[in-house]
């Protein structure tokens, strides 16, 4: 199924497309719905900026999966980018062995290969001459790729590397130690652009013209249903403590997933396990039942292994951030006790998927306006010749449009979480 937001939610490349910039992605669209039809000028696997008109500004998105956890395992029989005995740091909730020392390489060796991806990228953009009038963010899109890494709410599953490279060396070599949240990323992209973020997101932009001066005291998180697997879990973290809810305490901390079971660090943590040969550090993750409240020091337990939730000595810290987490889920509305069944029947009444409504079209003259009765419904439209065929890219509707002789009208609207409309033809008088 796909997800249907808020009527009034659009996707953050249409606000850079609606302002006259070339947006661009390549090319992964996990949104949890279908792209709206006029989200992006090109998302593709040879998606780039260099398809854009003369001088026309660009947001363009690159996507490197040679980082990707499935590439642990994919690229395990070509040879490494770094040293074969290099010495690689083993955190203590996986084991050091042969076997997965193999794999926390493989994630190093992987790294070079994307560090180079991104240099191929920078020298395209200075080819062109445009790397001293680009801002540049380069980040993850979640913590390592290893077990007890990705889909956790522990450190190495949700923080993250991030570099900015701003032009003019603004700020070159600084560390910024402010808390940040994916959720900030499209009211600063916006900002940086100068152009101002809506009202209903819940970042806030941490640079540009529309800074938001006020430091994030939190940053939250969430942690649901993975593939066949379900979990409820929310977690809050200030510059120093982690705090996580587990909502559902008789499920294990371990939840079985055959995509990561491909993994031979994975297979060697089940192997460990099942013959018990784990340290207590490793073991931590195959309890059983999960304790209902987690509280770790980030700064003393980095890779949150001592739960401080029960130590009298918290008490204080404790109530804080469990009041913190209550206020966030209540301020956005939190649907994660709700049964996924429940929620998709309100998104999708009888297990149907809404469609779009047509483009309404109306004339004034020699003025064309477009409209859909669909609430939030983004319109797009192509003007071609007479005999042309619809292309791939449908252009952002803003204003009355106006035919040429010779010319037809091709309209669409499609609201995010529905079935796009279908198309209205609309020729030249």
């Amino acid at each position: 199924y796909e997800a249907v937001p808020p009527s009034y939610v659009k996707m953050h490349s249409q606000y850079f497309r609606e302002a006259g910039y070339y947006t661009s992605n390549r090319a992964k669209e996990d949104y949890q719905f279908r792209k709206a039809v006029t989200a992006w000028d090109d998302s593709s696997q040879s998606a780039h900026w260099r398809n854009r008109a003369p001088d026309q500004p660009f947001f363009s998105i690159f996507n490197f999966v040679i980082t990707h956890e499935s590439q642990v395992w994919a690229q395990a029989d070509n040879p490494l980018l770094i040293p074969d005995d290099l010495a690689v740091p083993v955190p203590p909730y996986l084991p050091d062995t042969e076997i997965a020392v193999n794999d926390i390489r493989r994630v190093y060796s992987n790294i070079v290969a994307m560090d180079r991806q991104v240099g191929e990228v920078l020298a395209e953009l200075e080819a062109d001459g445009l790397l001293d009038d680009t801002i540049i963010f380069w980040f993850s899109d979640h913590g390592g790729p290893l077990p007890r890494q990705k889909r956790l709410l522990y450190d190495s599953g949700m923080r993250l590397p991030m570099i900015i490279r701003f032009p003019d060396r603004w700020r070159a070599g600084e560390l910024d130690d402010q808390l940040i949240s994916f959720v900030d990323f499209l009211s600063t992209a916006l900002s940086l652009a100068g152009i101002q973020p809506p009202d209903y997101v819940d970042g806030r932009a941490f640079a540009g013209q529309f800074v938001d001066g006020a430091a994030r005291g939190y940053v939250h998180g969430a942690a649901d249903r993975f593939d066949t697997e379900y979990d409820t879990i929310r977690a809050v973290r200030d510059n120093r403590f982690k705090y996580l809810r587990n909502f559902q305490p008789d499920r294990p901390y371990y939840l079985p997933l055959s995509y990561r079971e491909q993994m031979p660090i994975m297979q060697e943590l089940l192997r460990l396990r099942d013959s018990g040969q784990l340290t207590p550090e490793q073991a931590q993750w195959f309890r059983a039942r999960k304790e209902v409240e987690e509280l770790f020091d980030t700064a003393r337990d980095p890779h949150e292994l001592n739960n401080l939730a029960q130590d009298p000595r918290y008490r204080d810290k404790l109530l804080e951030m469990r009041e913190e987490l209550a206020r966030w889920m209540t301020a956005i509305d939190d649907p994660g006790a709700m049964p996924e069944q429940e929620l998709i029947e309100q998104m999708w009444p009888e297990m149907v998927q809404p469609t779009t409504a047509e483009p309404t079209i109306s004339r004034q003259g020699n003025l064309i306006s477009l409209a859909s009765d669909t609430e939030g419904a983004n319109l797009g439209y192509q003007i071609l010749a007479s005999d042309d065929e619809p292309g791939q890219t449908w252009q952002v509707y803003l204003e009355p449009l106006k035919l040429m002789a010779g010319q037809r009208l091709i309209v669409i609207a499609h609201r995010l979480g529905y079935q796009p409309s279908a198309t209205v033809v609309v020729e030249a008088r």
